[in-house]
């Protein structure tokens, strides 16, 4: 399994040289300035293709993480975030929520999404890998910080202890 984890990491370094290339947009010499915005406009206007086109990696190719060791599912995760950041792209996840292998499923679930393709040198498109059902409060009927659900349910715990003496 080394052998073709290296090989897959090997495959995500050669993926960087192919990013879609920039629009050939002729600008007077005074709009110069302003070619990288509107290149990312040009681009937002474009229709979205999964991950698995634009970088041209099948998901097949990622094996699930209860198959991987901990060294392995750290190097696939750091190759797929470089690999996201060469094509303007960012994970977000919450500090905390979930855990190295956690993440690393979330990003190849991913890889079958629709996203924007960023042709120019501007704009990073941020994606959220939050678990949102998990900070739904239906009696308030809005999302709590991490900080409110935790004492939230913290304090319904100890609530809940106490009842049952």
């Amino acid at each position: 399994m080394n052998n073709y984890i290296s090989q897959l990491l090997e495959t995500l370094k050669e993926v960087h040289y192919n990013r879609p290339t920039s629009h050939y947009l002729e600008l007077p010499e005074e709009m110069e300035d302003l070619r990288g915005v509107i290149e990312m406009e040009k681009s937002l206007k474009e229709d979205e293709q999964t991950m698995e086109s634009i970088f041209g990696v099948p998901q097949m190719y990622f094996p699930p993480e209860d198959r991987l060791t901990d060294e392995q599912v750290r190097q696939l995760t750091d190759g797929i975030v470089e690999l996201w950041r060469v094509f303007h792209f960012v994970p977000d996840f919450r500090k905390g929520e979930f855990n190295e292998r956690q993440q690393y499923t979330k990003l190849i679930e991913q890889w079958k999404e629709h996203v924007p393709v960023f042709r120019g040198s501007n704009g990073t498109w941020h994606i959220e890998m939050f678990d949102y059902d998990r900070y739904w409060d239906e009696y308030e009927m809005r999302y709590l910080s991490e900080d409110e659900f935790d004492a939230k349910h913290f304090r319904q715990n100890l609530e809940n202890r106490n009842l049952d003496k």
